[in-house]
């Protein structure tokens, strides 16, 4: 079989060529031989300040690990799924609230399952009513408008896939209640984990808090899901999906779109909604009754704005298999594992050793952002709870390899390339935009750039270009960027001297492209990549204080079989073209931070 992995082979590291075993067999064994696993750097936490209390609205207390984690239902692709308001309790303590969710669930939504290569149209019927959290609805953002409270759209995008732009969920593409549009998806790529979620312009942020997201697993000859699968990874019972989300909650258990004691006012842009409470399926801090037995968990963060380090309150080390765009080449053994909005990473956790009756947390470790430690909110560390029983398990091992190992498992990872390209720096900042107001608002960017600027990002077909972001945000803020038709092969961070960089060249007023050549400003070398972020890879944390390098190819028609570039019919009766990539902080994205992108054929005179 050839995959996309092999067409898109050149668009590999070229920097360090990490290799994702290195961890688990290579020289940094300990002197009794073991492996030592890996603990990620905290060079860029954000610090820990004192914050104003007072400011912070509180959800009611609820005690933790009293419910059990929903499993949601898995399903093949196509058919017919609808997107519908329901009553979901989000904690035995909370009365059921308005909530959203697909294919019946009151919450999220059933894991869609499908076939490497397979084509099949599945057609989302909008039955939304009236907005549940329509109070929040700014209708000073780009693509939000007074319709949404009473109509809201819907858009579809199953993130991280290869989708001909039409299928895509281009945000300027929405669909209405009483509305139905047919997406055929692209699984042209390996065995790996997706999610689909609502893409709706100036209201993602919403619609996701609401409950529109899901997982989507895409299978192959390898990783088949099947007790009999060559890779001999968990599956069934043993293979569970954790979507991690943080929320606030009023009493009466609807969901509150505001981390502050004051309401944002319309047209005011609040920075980030960060949660008192971690929802896990759709359950406040859950519980799961485990064997002893090896599980492979497919952890989502489909938080607004945090990132987590996730670790097991034992100390206990785990395994990461994959990440965003499938399997490593070898599983990595780590202490903890960081992940951005938007990440998926694909975990291996052994229960076998433990004794019955045993209880593992599941915790995070990770500082919050600055400002919002500032406004008063606080880092939970509490995500879930995992209870041993006395059943035996499934007996199952960690595999020493998962790819390039005689015919069980598929190919390696692709060799490396160098870009065909110079470096193409781009620049994540914050800016002003006035808006006709009498007072400027805080507008986050990329380029310095507005989402309907004519200045448009234009790759050509067939050509590698290495990207360098700039963590230019003066909040001190992570992004965690996000780049739709493609994977790409992260090569490493730099710190570099952010006053220097933005004091020799400050950026103008915003809608003028500003992204200066960094190198100038570097201070240290590239510091590789975590082990487990050596794979495929869709979405990026790109810390403060540092350039985040990656190289990516851009397909060609021939590699896709469709024509990327092709404009398309919206469901609004509009014509579009294009994909965007953006910031999956969702209030950023909403918020301008997403940028418009043609990947062009080679010859185009539009091309760049």
């Amino acid at each position: 079989m050839t995959s996309r992995r092999d067409l898109l082979g050149t668009a590999a590291m070229t920097a360090v060529g990490l290799a994702a075993g290195t961890v688990l067999n290579g020289p940094s064994a300990s002197a009794q031989g073991r492996p030592v696993p890996y603990t990620p750097s905290t060079e860029h936490d954000q610090p820990t300040v004192p914050g104003l209390g007072v400011l912070a609205y509180k959800s009611p207390t609820l005690e933790p690990y009293v419910d059990p984690l929903p499993l949601l239902p898995v399903r093949p692709l196509g058919g017919r799924i609808v997107l519908a308001e329901a009553q979901h309790s989000f904690h035995r303590d909370l009365p059921p609230a308005p909530s959203w969710g697909y294919g019946g669930q009151t919450h999220l939504g059933p894991v869609l399952e499908a076939m490497s290569g397979q084509s099949v149209v599945t057609t989302f019927v909008n039955n939304l009513r009236q907005h549940i959290i329509g109070n929040y609805l700014d209708t000073s953002l780009h693509g939000a408008s007074p319709q949404d409270l009473t109509h809201p759209p819907a858009v579809i995008h199953l993130h991280g896939a290869p989708n001909r732009p039409e299928a895509d969920g281009f945000p300027m593409s929405p669909f209405r209640p009483g509305q139905s549009v047919d997406y055929r998806f692209g699984n042209n790529l390996a065995a790996t984990t997706l999610w689909y979620h609502d893409h709706s312009m100036g209201e993602t942020r919403l619609n996701l808090y609401a409950g529109l997201a899901a997982p989507y697993y895409v299978r192959d000859q390898w990783d088949t899901g099947k007790p009999d699968n060559p890779l001999g990874l968990p599956t069934g019972d043993h293979e569970i999906p954790l979507i991690i989300c943080d929320k606030v909650f009023y009493p009466n258990g609807s969901l509150r779109y505001s981390p502050i004691v004051t309401e944002i006012a319309q047209g005011m842009w609040g920075g980030g909604m960060i949660g008192d409470v971690l929802v896990v399926n759709g359950k406040a801090w859950p519980y799961l009754n485990v064997d002893r037995g090896l599980y492979r968990f497919r952890v989502i963060n489909a938080s607004q704005l945090e990132d987590y380090r996730l670790s097991l309150s034992n100390g206990m080390p785990f395994w990461v298999i994959g990440s965003d765009g499938g399997l490593l080449d070898a599983p990595v053994l780590v202490a903890a594992v960081d992940i951005a909005p938007a990440e998926r990473y694909d975990l291996l956790i052994d229960f076998s050793t433990l004794p019955p009756g045993t209880s593992v947390d599941l915790r995070n470790s990770m500082q919050i952002t600055l400002v919002g430690q500032v406004a008063g909110s606080q880092r939970i560390p509490n995500v879930m709870r995992f209870n041993v029983g006395d059943g035996p398990g499934n007996g199952l091992t960690v595999p020493t390899r998962l790819r390039g190992s005689a015919t069980r498992t598929p190919p390696p990872l692709p060799p490396v390339a160098q870009p065909t390209l110079p470096p193409v720096p781009h620049t994540l900042a914050i800016n002003t935009n006035p808006q006709g107001r009498l007072i400027a608002m805080l507008c986050m960017n990329i380029d310095n750039l507005l989402f309907d600027s004519p200045d448009v990002d234009m790759p050509v077909q067939g050509t590698t270009q290495q990207w360098s972001l700039v963590n230019a945000d003066l909040t001190n803020q992570v992004h965690s960027i996000h780049i739709h038709l493609v994977q790409f092969r992260v090569l490493g961070r730099q710190n570099y001297d952010q006053v220097r960089y933005l004091a020799s060249k400050p950026p103008p007023a915003l809608g003028t492209r500003w992204a200066p050549a960094p190198q100038p400003y570097i201070t240290g070398p590239v510091q590789p990549p975590a082990p487990y972020e050596a794979g495929w890879k869709d979405t990026v944390r790109c810390p403060p204080g540092q350039i985040t390098h990656l190289v990516v190819r851009w397909p060609t028609a021939h590699d896709l079989g469709f024509d990327p570039d092709a404009p398309f019919l919206a469901p609004d009766g509009t014509t579009q073209q294009g994909y965007v990539w953006h910031c999956h902080l969702l209030e950023h994205e909403d918020n301008e931070m997403m940028r418009r992108l043609r990947v062009v054929a080679a010859g185009s005179t539009t091309g760049s």
